[in-house]
């Protein structure tokens, strides 16, 4: 009797094992699909999500352009088989021409996609059933495309959308002391290598992203093993067996960049998403360079610019900026100030924004 209890057992169980498993199975695969929407205004008005093919050890990356790439966002996601109330219009023309009190349509999908950034944190999600995605979103949106359905692109090769000017993130830039060879490793899972010969491809990583092993795209070219080193460098060993084991083998550090010594901060609205501020940042680097962007989420948004100096009679910035010309700061030390105005800079328009310099 408990032999055939056990039996019982062991059966209903691998049943359920086979039914997690089909439901697992049963989740669309998004890997290498765009799903967009858009409009003409004169000129065509493009917003889409590329989901990427996953990256081994990092996870399935995704990027958001907005307004021909002018925006972006960039994270990791996952399809869970979850049911997903959405309300969203099915495009631009049903939309505007609601009449006013007319509701908005309403469904349920049968799965939920779930997109973080790249620290991991979840920035939102949204249902979704294969054909469309419901971006009802409240933190991944953008002016002209919030509450719209995004559908799947079939000819993305034909798409209106500006899929191939994608502001893709470079995740590491490693180079060795004198700078002449160099890794670079890409958001979209491809890397381009300098360090013995010019070779490009994609990588996987280890669990814990301390092995990475770049797999080339030409079958005549070599690839290579690249590990993290306790004291941050990293070793690159080549595959080209052909070479002695002093050339296969280089040490790479993390390249240097222009690093920020002074820091000025605001908040500015993001476009479209009412009651919604970004950070509003100016970054002064030690190489006397300046950088003016709008943080979100995470991501980095470019405003302007330029040099700088210090004016060492009365202890200001003067700012030359590109887009919004001369600027000197006001005020000394903890009250010091940047009011930064340019009358058009896409996607927020005109600015009138006061920086506040940050002491801490």
């Amino acid at each position: 009797m408990l032999k055939k209890i056990a039996a019982l057992v062991l059966s209903l169980a691998l049943c359920l094992s086979l039914v997690s498993f089909a439901v697992a199975e049963d989740v669309p695969n998004l890997a290498n699909t765009y799903y967009t929407y858009g409009y003409d205004v004169g000129f065509y008005v493009d917003y889409f999500f590329h989901f990427y093919d996953e990256i081994p050890g990092f996870g399935k990356v995704f990027y958001a352009g907005w307004v021909q790439n002018q925006a972006s966002v960039n994270g990791t996601y996952e399809v869970i088989a979850e049911e997903r109330e959405y309300a969203c219009w099915p495009d631009r023309v049903t939309q505007t021409s609601a009449a006013e009190g007319d509701a908005i349509p309403t469904g349920t999908a049968p799965y939920t996609i779930v997109f973080y950034d790249l620290d991991g944190k979840e920035i939102d999600r949204c249902a979704f059933d294969g054909e469309h995605l419901y971006n009802d979103m409240a933190n991944l949106s953008f002016q002209g495309c919030d509450k719209n359905m995004f559908t799947l692109e079939k000819d993305i090769e034909n798409s209106k959308c500006d899929w191939k000017n994608e502001k893709v993130l470079e995740i590491l830039n490693l180079s060795d002391e004198d700078e002449l060879c160099e890794l670079h490793l890409k958001l979209d899972g491809t890397y381009e290598d300098v360090v013995i010969m010019v070779v490009d491809g994609t990588y996987a990583m280890n669990e814990d992203k301390t092995v990475i092993t770049l797999t080339p795209n030409s079958p005549d070219d070599f690839g290579a093993v690249v590990t993290r080193n306790e004291d941050g460098t990293y070793t690159y060993v080549s595959n080209d067996e052909s070479l002695p084991e002093e050339e296969r083998t280089v040490i790479l550090r993390e390249k240097k960049e222009a690093a920020p010594v002074y820091l000025l901060k605001g908040q500015i609205p993001v476009p479209g998403m009412d009651d919604t501020n970004a950070d509003f940042i100016c970054e002064l680097y030690d190489d006397n360079t300046a950088l003016l962007y709008a943080e979100f989420m995470g991501t980095k948004m470019p405003v302007d610019q330029g040099t700088y100096e210090i004016d060492m009679t009365t202890y200001s910035f003067n700012i030359h900026f590109e887009t919004a010309g001369d600027l000197t700061t006001e005020g000394y030390a903890a009250d010091m100030v940047l009011n930064y105005k340019a009358d058009d800079v896409q996607p927020f328009g005109a600015i009138e924004q006061t920086l506040k310099f940050v002491t801490e």
